[in-house]
């Protein structure tokens, strides 16, 4: 996803890995108020790239953990990511992340389905 920031900046946020810890029960049919924490961590590649890990962990009837890895793009080299964009990462992770934690309840690996199935690697 892209982010917008003060004065016409953008960066690009890219997802490289998500990890889901999904609730024992997931509320069917029920609007649920989601309360979590959230911690990120940075590490500077070079000028204008970041790695991030982001952690989060949701309390209450819809409870979850995610962990998230990434990377950032600016058009600004930032010595430090400011506050504000970390919190717009963690809001977009979490309209995604809800569907997710649901969609991750259903589903399935069927045993041996994988094992010697062909594969095309035609362009």
């Amino acid at each position: 996803f892209c982010i917008k920031v003060l004065h016409g900046d953008s960066m690009e946020v890219n997802l490289l890995s998500i990890s889901i810890k999904p609730p024992i029960k997931i509320p069917k049919n029920k609007t649920v108020e989601i309360n979590f924490d959230w911690n990120i961590e940075y590490k500077k590649l070079e000028a204008k790239k970041f790695n991030f890990i982001c952690n989060i962990k949701a309390y209450g009837e819809f409870s979850f953990e995610a962990n998230i890895e990434g990377e950032i793009n600016t058009e600004k080299d930032y010595e430090d990511i400011p506050e504000f964009i970390s919190v717009s990462i963690v809001e977009n992770l979490m309209k995604s992340l809800s569907k997710l934690v649901s969609y991750t309840q259903n589903f399935r690996i069927e045993e041996n389905i994988f094992i010697n199935q062909p594969i095309s690697l035609a362009s």
